[in-house]
């Protein structure tokens, strides 16, 4: 990946980060972009958002180059955890790149994928059911992934999905708490910060 590009409003250092091989660089570069798409929301910058993740998508987690793809979703996920509740006024554009990636040929680029989109489910809760389909679709293909990871990275996934729809039908989606309360007791993280890992 051309580093020179002008990938503006990120800055030179994270993009470095986010193509380097090293987890913990990306990790570093997210916690950046978490913190400038932070600022952006509360300057109500819907603009700059949405050209972040555009340029997370489109020149990294879509790149040709893994690390490049693994810093794109991390930084995607991180993307989703800075917009909080205003993460369902741009989930198509942080799922979409995501999805793609399930059908990486590379086994570690399908689980980095399962778990950048569980931290976006995760923060996005109930604004993923106009989504559900395509994101059914995507798990159905991971529950049969021959890799022993990935299938479980799918099941966590798919546990997460089937909570929030029990919520969502049973008109339960305020009480953070209980949502917080049943992901625990089924085993699911409850730190939406967990990251794309190495």
């Amino acid at each position: 990946m051309n580093t020179e590009k002008d990938f503006s409003p990120l800055t030179p250092n994270i993009v470095r980060a986010l193509n380097d091989k090293l987890y913990e660089k990306r990790k570093v570069a997210a916690l950046e972009i978490e913190k400038l798409v932070r600022e952006f929301v509360a300057q109500n910058n819907s603009a700059q958002i949405r050209h972040v993740i555009q340029t997370l998508a489109n020149e990294f987690a879509l790149s040709l180059h893994p690390h490049s793809r693994k810093g794109g979703l991390i930084g995607l996920a991180a993307c989703s955890i800075a917009l909080g509740k205003d993460s369902g006024l741009y989930l198509k554009e942080l799922i979409d790149p995501v999805l793609t990636c399930f059908n990486d040929s590379d086994s570690r680029l399908r689980y980095y994928a399962c778990e950048a989109l569980y931290n976006i489910v995760k923060v996005a809760r109930g604004a993923v059911l106009p989504h559900f389909n395509v994101l059914f679709d995507g798990l159905s293909k991971l529950a049969a992934d021959p890799d022993p990871n990935v299938k479980s990275g799918s099941e966590l996934l798919d546990r997460l999905l089937k909570v929030i729809l029990f919520f969502i039908n049973n008109n339960n989606t305020g009480n953070s708490c209980h949502y917080h309360f049943v992901i625990s007791c089924d085993g699911l993280t409850p730190d939406p910060r967990v990251g794309v890992g190495s």
